[in-house]
């Protein structure tokens, strides 16, 4: 080992990602801190509060409904129609956590410059702590998805148990996302306007408000790409669209998750958590610079 007493500088080797985790788990009390000051923050000043938290994925679930689902005609009468809310409204309960945790994690480097040259601290907290305080609203909204299926009659069964590990492919896969966002946030300003307008493309190329899949009572002619095998193939590659579906299956069909698509959620979920906590850790001692 090179020293100073040999004549040279010390060599300075940067923490493995294993001991960037341990540091990260060792300041749990900090990430639960700033989790609930985020939550506390986004709903300052509000009538409502925390309320919002339950009425927000069903508000969008309305727009969505009376757009696609009345005007479009896609939600069919009676049965079908009830039916079609839910099915929008489980995939915007998990659209609007992914899309809120990646908004906000762009950002949340430069939006905590002073922290950043002030305090010595694992830099991954922040988009860990973004993250994890729209996992609260995600947990919530899953409470209105089953007041609501059970209120229209869908009674839950045995598949309930998959939500665990469903929930925790999500979270995984949203946090990989969000830690390859800040890194970029953090070099480039101009990284908030390219996001918004990436989430945006993803909004409509995700199954939220169309069919993509065979199931009963739903009519040929709706299911999306049914006509063209390959194209269809690989749009369900797609690791929200198998994460909407998962969760559709488990809740709305009274289904084990196909598994194929599960397989493609776990596999997305773990490559990208791993790689956006790499690229994010190597980038990690530069922020003090461009922020």
């Amino acid at each position: 080992m090179l020293s100073r007493s040999q004549g040279l500088p010390a060599v300075v080797c940067a923490p493995t990602l294993a001991e960037r985790l341990r540091e990260l788990y060792a300041r749990r009390e900090t990430i639960r801190f700033l989790t609930g000051s985020y939550l506390k923050a986004g709903h300052r000043d509000k009538v409502l509060g925390h309320l919002w938290s339950l009425l927000d994925p069903l508000l969008f679930m309305l727009v969505y409904f009376l757009v696609f689902g009345v005007l479009f005609g896609l939600a069919g009468g009676g049965g079908r129609s009830l039916r079609f809310m839910l099915y929008i409204l489980i995939a915007v309960l998990t659209w609007r956590f992914f899309q809120g945790a990646i908004s906000q994690s762009a950002n949340c480097i430069r939006a905590n410059r002073g922290l950043i040259h002030e305090i010595s601290f694992p830099k991954a907290i922040l988009p860990v702590t973004v993250v994890l305080s729209r996992l609260y609203d995600f947990a919530w909204g899953l409470v209105v998805v089953v007041a609501m299926l059970l209120a229209a009659g869908v009674w839950p069964t045995i598949h309930y148990l998959w939500l665990p590990l469903l929930v925790a492919l999500t979270l995984v896969f949203v946090q990989g996302a969000a830690f390859i966002v800040a890194y970029l946030g953090a070099f480039f300003a101009d990284t908030t306007n390219v996001v918004d307008v990436a989430l945006r493309l993803l909004f409509y190329t995700s199954p939220i408000f169309y069919y993509v899949r065979h199931k009963p009572g739903v009519p040929e002619h709706q299911v999306f790409l049914t006509e063209h095998a390959t194209l269809h193939f690989w749009y369900m590659l797609n690791p929200i669209t198998c994460l909407y579906e998962c969760f559709r299956d488990a809740l709305l069909w009274g289904q084990a998750p196909e598994l194929r698509l599960l397989g493609c959620a776990a596999a997305f979920a773990l490559l990208i958590c791993l790689v956006g906590f790499a690229v994010f850790a190597s980038g990690e001692g530069k922020f003090a610079k461009y922020v």
